[in-house]
């Protein structure tokens, strides 16, 4: 490999995090088709910058050196987070990307990742261009059973995804957290990671406002709940806006939310009537019946039918495609009627966030995005900045300075704090445990334990790396906890761009990914290899991580054996014009 190649690598991976990214392209990315015979073979890795996910680079450079090494020619190309989301969810302009999957709780999530007929949609759905019968068969069957029989599907879903490695699982790195509990108490393990995790907060003392930390901005611009380039979790502007109901980690049912109650009907496939909650909008509007109807019709086509083909939400697609039809029934009553029989699996369609219709009908329209291609149609609603964010959630949008502080207050007429909380355990409601929440952005992880330190903040509101692990425990005043997330780290492949159409291609690529040194180098150890993107109760024992992959790491300590790795392109049908991979035999 040339010093050349590595030292420009090196130097776009490592000083990205001060540059202004305004194209997720270098150049023109030069793949198989039309080269000659000896064209070396090259890929490009797209990642976001050492400053927001130092994880994610070391992936990506550590897989790059094992390909430059292999004799692909690969460059590691950062760029600012919505840019990556942009490049790689909205306009597919990407060969290889590394990146953390938001959270996986469900199978049915796989669906939405890997159905044929979402190939060509924005957002999480099937951004690899992946597309097999045999999948999407498995992918709906899994909708049509339970119990057991689910399980059996599920784990010869994710053998189908290992065979044909559309993306490449490498692990899950704990979520961590540091927190003060002299003003409040109460914080769950890893921090605040979902909206509820808000609501077990408890006063320690006086003080009424909570102050958390940021590093990614990105709400103090956009509050959009649709905007999948400002949105990984949604976790933010969850605050903001309500579902029917919600499954706070450790519990195992889904709680009624802004649902008050939900009957069940004996059919097949499943229906239910749901009784709303009284609770007004932000602006003092009351949510309705018709208000929830308008969210699924909206979530299934932004244009609402003005355009030949659907413009669907690129969030929560597979939640969405759960719901057959809505009748409203009276103003705060409504009958769904659902696509699968599986009454647990069911309650997804039911936790999509619902939006006031009298706000977002307007949004229908058509849009244009500077960056974005709109050769498919693209709506007002994914790209407006919604800046006034008006919701039915518990906290309600007060002020923002772009890229410096965004504060939100307690919303008094919400549900929680009326008395009208009935089937939601009181741990999340009944008192109100902050009356403002301030969320201040830092420009390091470093900055933000300095701020914790000083007694000026009471936690962080995004995740902190490893990394900082030494200081927190050196600082006196903060606590360190953390939990293991549903989300995990992947390598993603275009699977619409040759050589990566091809499945024999991407599983020798797998085997260039060494998990047990990524945890142990990237994650510093706070985190746990997998080759599969599920946990529990839907793994098979065979695919337990026991420190070896099913297709194992063609090397040993995070570096690869040339020559097995070359044998294996070789026996992939690959050829070498020295040590260079040239070509597909026959291509």
């Amino acid at each position: 490999m040339a010093a050349e190649s590595v030292t420009r690598r090196r130097f776009l991976a490592t000083t990205a995090g001060a540059l202004v990214t305004t194209s997720g392209c270098v150049g023109g990315v030069q793949n198989l088709a039309g080269r000659s015979r000896t064209a070396q073979l090259s890929l490009r890795i797209s990642t976001v910058p050492a400053s927001e996910d130092p994880y994610a680079v070391w992936i990506a450079n550590h897989l790059a050196d094992n390909l430059e090494a292999s004799g692909v020619d690969t460059i590691v190309d950062p760029m600012s987070y919505d840019v990556f989301l942009r490049e790689v969810l909205i306009n597919h302009e990407f060969d290889i990307y590394i990146g953390r999957y938001p959270r996986l709780r469900d199978p049915d999530e796989l669906r939405s990742m890997l159905y044929s007929a979402y190939s060509e949609e924005q957002g999480w759905q099937n951004p690899f261009g992946f597309s097999d019968p045999g999948t999407d068969e498995l992918l709906d069957e899994q909708r049509a059973v339970s119990g057991d029989d689910r399980i059996d599907i599920t784990n010869e879903i994710q053998q189908q995804i290992l065979n044909e490695q559309p993306f490449v699982v490498l692990g899950v790195a704990d979520r961590i957290s540091a927190v003060r509990t002299d003003r409040f108490s109460g914080w769950p393990d890893g921090g605040l990671d979902n909206p509820t995790d808000y609501l077990l907060l408890d006063r320690a003392g006086e003080e009424t406002t909570l102050e958390l930390l940021l590093q990614n901005g990105r709400i103090t611009e956009n509050r959009n709940p649709l905007a999948v380039e400002y949105r990984d979790r949604g976790t933010l502007v969850g605050l903001l806006y309500e579902p029917l109901v919600r499954t706070p980690d450790g519990v195992d049912e889904p709680l009624p939310w802004l649902a008050r109650d939900i009957a069940w009907e004996e059919s097949e496939p499943t229906a239910a009537t749901v009784r709303l909650r009284e609770t007004p909008w932000h602006d003092g509007r009351s949510v309705t019946a018709d208000d929830v109807a308008f969210t699924y019709e909206f979530l299934a086509d932004t244009s609402l039918g003005e355009y030949d083909t659907a413009v669907p939400t690129p969030w929560r697609r597979s939640h969405v495609s759960l719901v057959e039809s809505v009748t409203v029934e009276a103003n705060d009553r409504l009958r769904i009627e659902f696509t699968t029989p599986n009454r647990s699996l069911a309650y997804r369609g039911l936790s999509v966030p619902i939006l006031p219709e009298h706000i977002w009908r307007e949004r229908s329209d058509a849009a244009d995005l500077a960056g974005v291609d709109l050769s498919s149609r693209t709506t007002s609603a994914l790209v407006d900045p919604n800046e006034a964010a008006v919701g039915s959630g518990f906290l309600q949008f007060d002020a923002a300075v772009p890229k410096e502080s965004v504060s939100l207050t307690v919303f008094p007429e919400h549900f929680l704090w009326n008395g009208d909380a009935n089937g939601i355990p009181a741990r999340f409601g009944g008192t109100q445990p902050f009356d403002r929440v301030e969320f201040t952005v830092v420009p390091s992880q470093d900055a933000a334990v300095e701020v914790l330190a000083e007694g000026d903040a009471d936690a962080p509101a995004d995740r902190l790396q490893a990394s900082i692990v030494p200081r927190i425990i050196d600082t006196e005043g903060i606590s360190m906890t953390r939990r293991v997330p549903s989300s995990f780290y992947h390598v993603g492949c275009n699977c619409r761009r040759a050589p990566l159409t091809d499945p024999r291609f991407r599983q020798v690529l797998a085997q260039h990914l060494d998990r047990s040194a990524i945890v142990d180098e990237a994650f510093d150890g706070h985190g746990t290899p997998s080759e599969v993107p599920l946990r529990g109760k839907w793994v098979p024992k065979e695919l337990e991580w026991n420190g070896t992959a099913s297709r194992p790491f063609l090397g040993s300590d995070g570096d690869v054996a040339v020559e097995r790795t070359q044998d294996a392109f070789r026996s992939a049908g690959y050829q070498y014009d020295g040590d260079q991979l040239v070509r597909r035999s026959g291509q």
